[in-house]
């Protein structure tokens, strides 16, 4: 059975007798958002795992994503983690991954750009300014390529990730499952959850954080860097 449905794969399934696939593009979402509106972060998480046949976690490494990926580490240790290095990280981000991966044990997947920073930097003379075709050339080389390239070759149904309501204004609008590029569904377990709720579990778990983090495709904290506008 292919790892991303179709309306025809369901139809086999249920005709074969097998279990349809919750996680597919035709699914209802609007009735999975309703059921788990005021569920737990954990709860959805589990949900999720039981259901999903080819799950994988993107992860950038930013500020309070460690509580992310604890979350979803405790319910599959050995989930396959994307990650795309596009090279511009600072040294505290870099020493931050080492450390969580080290501490999770996490199944790293690095994706990283065809052309490398220091390439992209003497040719084109390093990163753009915003709103511009420049940058948006820049964003397609350094992380929405890489990152395609990520889900052709894993081919996952369900793309898990941490953002919540409170980031930004296109976020608002989102939900805990949503139709993701691909062919997958994205989920986000702490969706609902704002900022305090994530620095307390993040404290009360005692997980190292990192504070000194930069996204040259986002540019601004509450810019989207594109992953979520693909179709």
């Amino acid at each position: 059975m292919a790892v991303t449905a179709s309306n025809s794969s369901v139809a086999q399934a249920a005709n074969a007798g097998q279990t349809p696939l919750t996680f597919h593009h035709d699914a209802d979402l609007d009735v999975l958002n309703r059921r788990f509106r005021e569920a737990r972060p954990s709860e959805i998480m589990q949900f999720t795992i039981e259901n999903a046949v080819n799950p994988v976690v993107f992860t950038n490494f930013r500020p309070l994503a460690v509580a992310f990926l604890h979350l979803v580490t405790r319910v599959k240790p050995d989930i396959p983690v994307i990650w795309v290095d596009h090279g511009y990280n600072t040294p505290e981000t870099y020493r931050h991954i080492e450390k969580v991966i080290e501490l999770f044990g996490l199944n790293m997947r690095t994706y990283a750009p065809k052309m490398s920073a220091a390439h992209y930097n003497a040719v084109y003379g390093g990163i753009p300014p915003l709103d511009t075709p420049e940058h948006d050339f820049f964003s397609r080389t350094v992380k929405l390529e890489p990152f395609s390239r990520a889900m052709e070759d894993l081919k996952p149904d369900v793309w898990l990730n941490g953002i919540r309501h409170d980031q930004n204004a296109h976020r608002k609008n989102l939900d805990i499952f949503t139709k993701g590029s691909h062919g997958t569904v994205r989920v986000a377990p702490m969706f609902h959850l704002n900022e305090l709720d994530v620095e307390e579990y993040v404290y009360t778990h005692d997980l190292p954080d990192n504070d000194i983090y930069f996204d040259p495709t986002k540019g601004e904290e509450h810019r989207e860097c594109g992953l979520l506008l693909q179709k």
